[in-house]
């Protein structure tokens, strides 16, 4: 198949979960023989086009102006897939907006069929802007399929839907969502064996890393590592003053592994629905168990009391607890960390690419 995939920012411009998938996407699917395109924006004076690991990368200008960049972004794009050779079959959007959009319009005017993976809950809540409420249900109602990284989710975006008075598309859309997990390289490696508290992330208030700093006022002497960067990073500093704390700040993907490496567990206290995180899967991968916020596709990884404890997003007293447990409990984090490695092992990119695969090859025979 010829399979353009579209996505605001590519590795190494923008490095976080949906780019992760998408980048890692390109080239397991270029390695079964597809011709792969990516599609997105141009930075720091990359090439337009570009080789990369058995794909394409086409990029095109970004607008500087941020009050009508989304809007921009439709023309050139459309241009790109109008002019690319051979003629897509399918294009896979990552994001709603402004993603989505695009492919909704490249649906329309050229005829590919489009397909949107919604990356997290902040995508279809229609209360988010004015944009959201005005361009997310068309979106929803043109595309092909809408691909949902847990059944919890898909749930969660009807609900959404007919809170907001579109239960006429609730029900609409009730037949395009399709789940598909994240996957994840399970290239063999040891299981950790390390003795601290990491928090892998961008430092931003949704993220909840304050949360997690006041919970560790109650555990004085436990390492911890903040691996990530972000606008928060001053604020969360100085509320860590006193604490075993390191900032880290921004690493390649390829070094996180290091970090979980040192790790006893991981912590992710995000109020947001981030999807199924990628972090997640890899430290389950490493065999370190996760203490986590009950949202979004988080417990479709993180069972809780077998691979790891749920607490309610702000519940400093319970991240706590739960944290204590696995530093003191050897039995119970063994268990742990020997269950997660057995779950991580069904969303293998193997398992995972032929289910995109199928969902690309189906969507691209609907094209009349």
């Amino acid at each position: 198949m010829n399979i353009g995939l579209l996505i605001t920012r590519f590795p190494p411009d923008q490095i976080g979960g949906a780019e992760l998938q998408a980048k890692q996407l390109a080239t397991a699917l270029a390695q079964r023989g597809h011709n792969v395109t990516v599609f997105t924006r141009r930075y720091h004076g990359r090439p337009f086009m570009e080789q990369q690991d058995g794909y394409r990368i086409c990029r095109h200008n970004e607008l500087p102006l941020p009050g009508v960049r989304m809007a921009w972004d439709i023309v050139p794009t459309l241009t790109d897939f109008a002019r690319h050779s051979p003629r897509l079959h399918v294009l896979l959007c990552y994001q709603t907006l402004s993603s989505g959009l695009i492919g909704a319009a490249a649906q329309a005017v050229l005829g590919i069929p489009a397909i949107v993976s919604i990356r997290g809950s902040q995508e279809y809540h229609l209360d988010c802007s004015l944009a959201h409420r005005l361009l997310t249900p068309p979106i929803y109602r043109r595309v092909r399929r809408i691909i949902v990284q847990s059944s919890r989710i898909g749930s969660d975006l009807n609900e959404q839907l007919r809170l907001n008075g579109q239960t006429a598309l609730s029900k609409q859309i009730a037949q395009k969502i399709v789940v598909i997990p994240n996957g994840i390289d399970l290239t063999p490696g040891p299981p950790s064996n390390g003795t601290k508290i990491v928090y892998v992330g961008r430092l931003i208030r949704e993220k909840g890393v304050a949360d997690l700093l006041q919970a560790l006022k109650c555990l004085p002497t436990a390492e911890t590592l903040i691996v990530g960067d972000g606008p928060d990073r001053q604020r969360l500093e100085s509320l860590a003053a006193g604490l075993p704390v390191t900032f880290i700040g921004q690493v390649r993907p390829s070094q996180v592994a290091d970090y979980l490496q040192q790790a006893r567990l991981l912590v992710l206290p995000s109020h947001l629905g981030d999807g199924l995180p990628n972090v997640i899967l890899e430290a389950m991968a490493c065999g370190v168990p996760a203490v986590a916020t009950h949202i979004a596709g988080i417990p479709d990884l993180v069972h809780h009391g077998k691979t790891g404890f749920l607490f309610t997003p702000g519940d400093v007293a319970q991240m706590a607890g739960f944290m204590r447990r696995l530093l003191t409990d050897d039995s119970q984090w063994r268990c742990m960390a020997q269950r997660s490695r057995e779950l991580v092992s069904e969303y293998s990119w193997d398992l995972i690419t032929p289910r995109i695969e199928q969902l690309l090859r189906q969507v691209s025979k609907e094209r009349q």
